[in-house]
């Protein structure tokens, strides 16, 4: 997904790259970042990555400490 916190020299790598940079750095975990929010957390789960990082969502939120909240469950089901 797009990012809006830094400009990046690559373009977003879309779900589907996911799984293939999971069987390229297999056995090491695959991080997940840019542009993410709790609705795309279960794409991008399920497409392999062992954990998401998140900034921008929970720093612009009109309430991050809500936002976090938010985060902290729909992550439950992953960990």
């Amino acid at each position: 997904y797009p990012t809006t916190l830094k400009k990046m020299k690559w373009a977003p790598q879309g779900l589907e790259r996911i799984s293939e940079w999971k069987r390229r750095v297999a056995p090491i975990p695959l991080v997940a970042i840019g542009g993410l929010n709790p609705d795309r957390l279960d794409g991008v789960f399920e497409a392999g990555a062992n954990s998401a990082a998140v900034v921008t969502d929970i720093t612009l939120s009109f309430d991050p400490e809500a936002r976090t909240r938010e985060w902290i469950e729909k992550t439950d089901r992953w960990r």
